[in-house]
Order: C-alpha cells, then structure tokens, then sequence
C-alpha cells in the first residue's frame, strides 16, 4: 500500500472525525499543521550520491563541517610545527651568531659569569 492509497482509505474517517471538531479544536489543529509544514524541508541529495532528510543536512553542515573547520588552524599550526622539527640546525649559522657577539663564548661556560649575570638581574 502506497501513501496515495493510505490517504484515500483514511480521509472519509478523518472527514466524519473532522465534522465533531469545534472551532477552538480546528483552529489549533491548523495552527500546528502550518507549524508542521513551516518546519518540513525537503529531502537533499549528500554528493549526488545519498539522500537525506533536509534537517539531518543541516545538522551535517552546521555541527560536524564547522566543528571540524575550528580544528585546521589548529592542524596546521601542528603540521608546520612538525616540519620545523625535523629540519636540522645549520651548525655554521650557529657558529656565526656565537663569534659575532660581542662575548667570547667562554664567558657562556664560566660559572662566576652565570653567577654575575644571576645578580645583576636580580
């Protein structure tokens, strides 16, 4: 049995129902079928390939794709910070920037100038 045959098998009953209604009851009874019919959409087809209800497309793309938008900078921040890891430290620049001070790198390793540099801090 198809919808059509359904609704033609029920509408004489809903008919003879209807005819008891008073006009508070039809009033209300329109009221929540426009409520109905406003909230109803149609079905959406997925990537031409599935077909849901139009609500459950709007739950997909407001809950799931947003949510998973707020994580690509996220994701990216990670990825770029992964790559930088991996590469490694170019030992000539390092060299160059310990002899183009104006400290001799000794002075990095002498206990009393950590110490004087402790106290002219503080």
């Amino acid at each position: 049995m198809n919808e059509n045959e359904f609704g033609a098998k029920l509408k004489p009953w809903l008919d003879r129902a209807a005819g008891g209604v008073g006009e508070m009851q039809a009033t209300r009874l329109k009221a929540a079928r426009l409520r109905a019919l406003d909230a109803y959409q149609e079905p959406v087809r997925v990537f031409g390939l599935v077909t849901v209800a139009g609500g459950m497309a709007q739950v997909i793309r407001y809950s799931i794709v947003q949510r998973a938008l707020l994580f690509v900078p996220v994701l990216l921040l990670l990825g770029f910070l992964a790559v930088q890891s991996m590469e490694e430290p170019d030992l000539g620049e390092l060299d160059a920037q310990l002899l183009t001070q104006e400290l001799p790198p000794d002075a990095f390793l002498d206990q009393d100038f950590r110490s004087w540099l402790g106290k002219s801090r503080g």
